[in-house]
């Protein structure tokens, strides 16, 4: 097989991964409609550290919520939130590498994924402001704190339990391809 073969050959490879990992949000995210759209609980969020891995799966994940929040607040959720993950798990995965890196040369004896898990589930979780400002503006929300505090504490809790799955899972499954 020639150059131009294989590289056909690792697009259309990339590219179903993608959608794997799309539709494996959308499935999760619908597993449990009522807490995932009422109070905002995805388990399908913890997906995002997926991110951690390969660069790709931050463009999947983004499609799988601009897919999901066509559900939760129409178009104005879809590209909002699908912009804020987008961004957001970009700056996350960029915090996350400077931390460990950071951890390491301080002296951190622990797994560095470990760091990486923890920096983007803050960064991720304190980015709910977009969706909190999203949420007052279509006349949804009341009082921003108030909203803002619970919108990070649901992210965070989803983000802690999918760390629980995603972290074992990593250990035997290759994220990075």
């Amino acid at each position: 097989m020639n150059h131009q073969g294989q590289s056909v050959n690792s697009k259309a490879h990339d590219m179903t991964l993608m959608a794997v990992v799309s539709a494996l949000y959308v499935v999760l995210t619908f597993l449990l409609a009522p807490l995932a759209f009422g109070p905002g609980f995805r388990i399908s969020e913890g997906l995002n550290f997926l991110a951690l891995y390969n660069k790709r799966h931050i463009y999947a994940i983004t499609v799988g919520v601009f897919i999901v929040n066509y559900f939760a607040y129409g178009i104005w959720d879809m590209v909002i939130g699908s912009l804020s993950s987008l961004v957001f798990l970009f700056i996350g995965k960029y915090l996350a590498e400077k931390a460990a890196t950071w951890a390491q040369k301080a002296g951190f004896k622990g797994d560095p994924m470990l760091v990486k898990y923890a920096i983007l589930a803050i960064v991720f979780s304190l980015s709910m402001f977009t969706i909190t400002l999203m949420i007052i503006m279509l006349g949804s929300g009341d009082a921003f704190w108030p909203l803002y505090i619970s919108q990070v504490v649901i992210e965070l809790g989803s983000l802690a339990l999918g760390a629980i799955f995603m972290y074992p899972l990593s250990k035997r499954i290759d994220f990075t391809r």
